[in-house]
Parts: structure tokens; sequence; C-alpha cells
């Protein structure tokens, strides 16, 4: 890490046990989709890595939960529509994310990358000031009867960089939330892996998750888009072209392939700003050693 006044920072600990009742239906009704970041758009800035690629192996789960067949996953090309097998993997490791900050209610979209991880934009963790708090996960929502085992987790510890936290660095607008529940999330739906540091040219990444506008998105569906490399008006961060999935779309995930696997399940990059509302382009940060440091340190028990 290049910056030694960037580190990592971490949610209050609560030893409490997390409220997953919190989340009543007129509670979520009321929420609304967490805004993403505005920037202008100035001069693009492409991507040069600064070191080797590397990864965290997924794991697609109990297959007998849905399985999607080798090949392509077949994600709108238009910019974004719903998701017709949001149980099967990898799907399945998505959701829709509630949380309160400041008082008010959002929901945004986050993605399980171990069995106890989620993965989500920096701004669904930290923003304006405060950490957010009664966080509730939600796999494949709003496909899981409320008996399902995986219908509805607690977040815990969420933990992100000084460069997002007090810097409001796009190249950092992501973070990490540890989930304590037995059995894990992940051993039971699978998760994605996570990558660094990965190529651009001849690309395709698939992007999934939660938009509540513009019509026709609602926040109620599971909805994905498939885009390709587009160079960003914000030095470390990537575009996703083809992306109208807007405010609520926060911590999506974009999906590719590592090493040439045939089905994409890598996460390396989350969904942070846009530059025009609606949007047309998505845009976040281009994951580089540092999301591994961060993945490590969620991870270990002496920070939970």
């Amino acid at each position: 890490m290049a910056d030694p006044t960037n580190t990592i920072q971490r949610s209050p600990v609560s030893r409490e046990a997390p409220d997953l009742n919190y989340w009543i239906e007129e509670r979520i009704r009321a929420t609304k989709p967490i805004t993403l970041g505005r920037e202008p758009m100035g001069e693009l800035h492409p991507i040069t890595p600064i070191g080797p690629p590397g990864h965290v192996l997924p794991e697609h789960g109990p297959v007998e939960k849905g399985f999607e067949p080798l090949g392509t996953l077949n994600l709108n090309t238009s910019g974004g529509g719903p998701v017709a097998t949001p149980l099967s993997y990898p799907y399945r490791t998505c959701g829709r994310l509630f949380f309160n900050q400041g008082g008010g209610g959002f929901s945004g979209s986050a993605s399980l990358i171990s069995p106890n991880v989620l993965l989500t934009a920096g701004h669904c963790v930290f923003n304006t000031g405060v950490w957010s708090t009664n966080m509730v996960f939600y796999p494949s929502y709003p496909s899981r009867a409320s008996n399902d085992p995986a219908y509805k987790f607690a977040g815990g510890v969420m933990a992100c960089w000084t460069a997002w936290q007090t810097g409001g660095s796009r190249a950092y607008d992501y973070g990490m939330v540890w989930i304590g529940a037995n059995p894990a999330p992940g051993n039971l739906l699978g998760w994605l892996g996570l990558m660094w540091n990965g190529p651009t040219s001849g690309v395709t990444w698939d992007e999934v998750g939660y938009p509540g506008e513009p019509a026709p998105f609602n926040g109620n569906a599971m909805d994905g888009a498939q885009g390709t490399y587009a160079q960003a008006p914000i030095s470390g961060t990537i575009g996703l072209t083809v992306d109208k999935m807007g405010h609520g779309s926060s911590g999506s995930p974009y999906i590719t392939s590592f090493n040439n696997e045939v089905v994409p399940v890598h996460a390396n990059s989350v969904k942070s700003y846009i530059v025009a509302d609606p949007p047309v382009v998505g845009y976040g940060p281009y994951f580089t050693a540092d999301v591994q440091t961060l993945f490590n340190y969620i991870s270990s028990p002496a920070n939970h």
C-alpha cells in the first residue's frame, strides 16, 4: 500500500445479539434506495495494474440448491433487467441490504465473498460521517420464504479504508461486513471469488443488484446488467458500459472471470458512482491488492 496514512477503520464492536426483527415490512417500505455518488465527467483515466493479478477462490455451495449450467450468465445487455434465476448460483450470493444512516432507512446491494463476509460499497457501511446500523442482508430478495434458513442475516462489524471514510476517494468506495451467523450464509449459499489487479481489455462484467430507480427498476427484484470496460473520470476506478441501474445498486458486484474460467464468478469491483442521472454507464473502484488486505482484516476473529 503506497499511502501510509490510508488505514483500515472498523465500526464500533457490539457484543449484543443483532436484532433480526428490526426490518418489519413497514420499515422496508419506508426505505429509500441509497444514493449513488454523482461525479463530473472530466478527463478519462486508463487503468494500469500495479501488481500481479490475484484472487480468493469462489465456492458454489450445495449443487442441489440450484446451479447455473456452464456457459455465460446471459444477463441483460440493454442496461439492466430482472435476473431469471435468483436462487441459483452465482446469483444467490447476491442480495438486498437494508440499514440505517443518520436516522433514515436505506437499501443497497451486496454479495458474499466468503462464508461470513459481505462485499458492498463503502458508502453503504460509512457515509456522511456515520457508520450504518441495523444492517440486514436478504439473499435473493424477495425470492425466499421467511422460514428459509437463508432468508436474512444480520450484519456485524463493518470495515473500510480511511481513503474512503475521511478522504471520500471513489477508488476506495468499497466496504466489507462480517456476518456471525451459524450456519454461516456462505455455507448455505456459496460465495463469489474476489479478484484484484485484473485485466480490463476484452473483459465482460456482470453486475447484479437492487436498483430502486429509474423506472422500471423498483428495488423489489434482483436485476442484472452486462457490459464491458470503459475508462472512468476518476483515477483508480473503472466504468461498466450499458449500465442503467441507478440508485439502490450501490454495492452491486461487478462479476468477471479469473484465468479464463467458463462461468464468471469473481467480484473485482462494486457500483460506486455515476456521472448522469439516469445513468448509462456505472463506475466503481478498480480493486488492487488493498482489497485483499481489507478482506484478511475483516476475516480475522480478532477484529469482530
